[in-house]
């Protein structure tokens, strides 16, 4: 069968691979396809994958003419064939979050949920009791961008289930916007982190914060590198989320131009977070000199 007549963007029996395609590639285009996939007609004899849906892409991609598939009447119900796409697949892949949260959501959506629990969660590694089948599910309904950020490791499941709260077009823009600025995934989830709680804080779209004057500003001189950019966007966000903090940080450093120079010595605030009280560190050459500062602090005091 030709591989271009098959419909491979159905995603009736879609167990999805957020890996690429680059090795299957490789072993198909030395040796072809050695497990045959399964399509099923469907009304108007149209030809969807149950299982081998990553080999039939590789065949249309390599311009395949014909692949031996086995055809599967369409009286099958679609239970029996998500079935077979799930057991053909988790004998043999381990499923990262976001493929198990998809997985999880279709089940959901065939069986009832204490079946789910039961009979799939031991197998998939999830516990059958608890908020884990709940959070899969919201997991599951992303768009494909931020699932298969969360396969590879950019955002983190944390980070995912806050931007489930969301609507689409919101978190897309909002993945979309920290994967412009490079942040990493420990950055991202502080950056949506932050500005979810000014969006519930001031009741405002989120996406307003990102393309706020301010926001631009930070944002757009482009003689400047872009971690620096980020860094700048980073803080702008923390004097917005903690405005008493940001202005007192404010004070401080111009207070510390006014103290005399001192190469050897910095100050900075308490890491007690109380306002009044400072660290100063001073830096010595060697213990002799240790013990002469020392001695004149305790001079002083």
């Amino acid at each position: 069968m030709n591989p271009a007549k098959i419909n491979l963007t159905d995603r009736t029996y879609y167990i999805p691979c957020f890996r690429g395609l680059e090795s299957l590639a490789y072993s198909i285009g030395q040796v072809g396809i050695i497990n045959k996939p399964a399509v099923q007609e469907r009304p108007s004899r149209r030809l969807i994958p149950v299982v081998g849906r990553r080999r039939l892409q590789v065949a249309s991609q390599l311009g395949m003419a014909s692949v031996e598939v086995r055809v599967i009447s369409d009286s099958m119900p679609e239970e029996e064939g998500f079935l077979m796409a799930f057991w053909d697949n988790v004998a043999h892949r381990t499923f990262d979050p976001a493929c198990t949260a998809v997985v999880v959501k279709k089940l959901l959506e065939l069986y009832p949920r204490d079946v789910v629990a039961k009979q799939f969660m031991p197998v998939l590694g999830v516990p059958p009791r608890g908020p884990r089948l709940e959070q899969l599910r919201a997991l599951g309904g992303l768009e494909e961008p931020v699932l298969q950020s969360l396969a590879l490791g950019r955002i983190h499941e944390k980070t995912a289930l806050l931007l489930s709260e969301l609507q689409p077009h919101e978190r897309i823009g909002l993945l979309e916007f920290t994967d412009d600025l490079g942040l990493n995934a420990n950055k991202k989830a502080e950056v949506i982190e932050r500005l979810l709680d000014l969006s519930i804080f001031h009741d405002r779209p989120v996406l307003e914060f990102i393309h706020s004057v301010d926001a631009q500003t930070a944002l757009a001189d482009e003689s400047i590198p872009l971690p620096e950019r980020a860094n700048s966007f980073r803080d702008l966000l923390r004097s917005w989320k903690f405005p008493e903090l940001a202005k007192q940080e404010a004070e401080f450093r111009v207070w510390r131009e006014t103290l005399p120079r001192a190469d050897r010595v910095s100050v900075r605030p308490s890491r007690s977070g109380q306002v009044e009280r400072y660290d100063i560190e001073i830096h010595a050459d060697s213990r002799s000199d240790v013990e002469k500062l020392i001695n004149r602090i305790k001079k002083d005091l």
